[in-house]
């Protein structure tokens, strides 16, 4: 058992919420420093969020980790939460990757920070809408790329005469800049 935590103590330590859907903090221990519950419907859900309750003390130089597992062998780790961070929401795969599975089990286990460290867990929530909003923009840049023609191809651009807009491709950069530094200050500001 880890130092610390009577075993009784640990399944009331932290819980989780799916959009929807009631929190879940009923845990069933599986051995000193783990425990597990069913979540059902999982194909659903494309973000999970962790935390640990109010007023639950970890202990020292401790994280829990959170786990998932589709057959009950195979773990792969969300994410995890401590004293440093003490709630995280993270991003599932399984609505794209689970198929048809109808309950998969979430694990905890408490580990070692470094541990924790090692797992490379610092990518968020909020970074990966940043990801994703950079390749829009990406793409953005990308698709009005496509349209660029040499300034010396005027025999093109008088050929077809349709409405143009004539960019810069220096502009679509300045936009990309524009859009990281509002992105810095509200990661949802392009949802309003």
């Amino acid at each position: 058992m880890m130092q610390g935590v009577p075993q009784t103590q640990l399944v009331q330590m932290f819980g989780v919420v799916i959009a929807g859907r009631p929190a879940v903090t009923d845990f069933t221990m599986v051995d000193a420093s783990k425990c597990v519950t069913t979540l059902t419907a999982p194909g659903e859900v494309s973000e999970i969020c962790f935390f640990l309750l109010p007023g639950a003390a970890l202990p020292p130089n401790t994280s829990a980790v959170l786990y998932y597992t589709v057959d009950g062998v195979g773990w792969t780790v969300l994410g995890a939460v401590g004293e440093r961070k003490p709630s995280g929401i993270f991003r599932t795969p399984w609505h794209t990757q689970l198929g048809v599975a109808t309950t998969l089990q979430l694990g905890v286990s408490l580990e070692s920070n470094d541990v924790v460290d090692n797992l490379n867990l610092t990518s968020s929530g909020v970074e990966d809408r940043r990801a994703f909003a950079r390749k829009i923009a990406q793409d953005l840049f990308d698709f009005l790329a496509s349209f660029s023609r040499p300034s010396s191809d005027l025999a093109y651009l008088q050929a077809n005469p349709a409405e143009l807009l004539i960019v810069p491709t220096s502009v679509i950069d300045r936009w990309i800049i524009r859009f990281d530094e509002k992105y810095q200050r509200d990661p949802n500001f392009y949802l309003k």
